[in-house]
């Protein structure tokens, strides 16, 4: 499988993760996706999902344990509706068990050789490849950003105040603030737009005000 097929069948997976959810905003550990692929090179995937990441298409989060795990946006479920480019997505659709093999037992049980120091930091660090999908120039994002966003996009899912269309709304534009802060060139105006939105919610406005700090 080339790289451009396993970038792809990454996206389809986190996917099909993601629609069996109750909502689609749930990072998924790696080293599950490795598992149930049979996938030994984990460093290649690491350096995958940072590729993917970089285009837009996912966003990556690291637990206490040091654990990577990714949660595919709006723009890679629509990447991954719209077929991909390089035809694996089809043939998974296909016959879904020829790619990969779930089960009902936990992934870290499977796979004793699986080392988590393959998805931490300092992995992470790695250049990432380039990729047909569409390489783009490295993100320069400040990881203090990238936590407060993340936390903010837990605010969200926890917040029991709120409807789930205002969940969603705030969540898009979560992701979309995202997408802008990663970029080389920010648009400013969208950026300020979704600031205020997200601020719109009391239980955020505290992390969205640290955030603000900054951009």
């Amino acid at each position: 499988m080339t790289t451009d097929e396993l970038a792809e069948l990454l996206l389809a997976y986190l996917y099909d993760k993601a629609e069996a959810e109750a909502h689609n905003f749930f990072f998924f550990p790696l080293v599950d996706f490795a598992t149930a692929a049979g996938i030994t090179d984990h460093v290649e995937l690491r350096k995958i999902a940072e590729g993917l990441e970089e285009l837009g298409l996912v966003m990556l989060s690291q637990d206490m344990l040091g654990q990577i795990s990714a949660l595919i946006n709006l723009e890679g479920n629509s990447y991954v509706e719209d077929g991909g480019k390089t035809g694996i997505i089809g043939k998974y659709r296909e016959n879904p068990e020829v790619f990969v093999k779930e089960n009902d037992v936990p992934a870290w049980l499977n796979a004793p050789n699986i080392e988590l120091a393959e998805f931490t930091p300092p992995a992470m660090e790695a250049p990432a490849g380039e990729y047909g999908l569409g390489a783009t120039e490295k993100s320069s994002m400040d990881p203090r950003i990238r936590d407060l966003i993340l936390q903010i996009i837990k605010i969200i899912l926890d917040d029991t105040s709120i409807d789930d269309v205002t969940r969603a709304d705030m969540l898009r534009d979560a992701e979309t603030l995202n997408i802008q802060l990663a970029k080389t060139s920010r648009n400013k105006t969208i950026i300020d737009a979704l600031l205020v939105a997200l601020s719109s919610m009391p239980s955020a406005v505290y992390s969205v005000a640290q955030l603000t700090t900054y951009i």
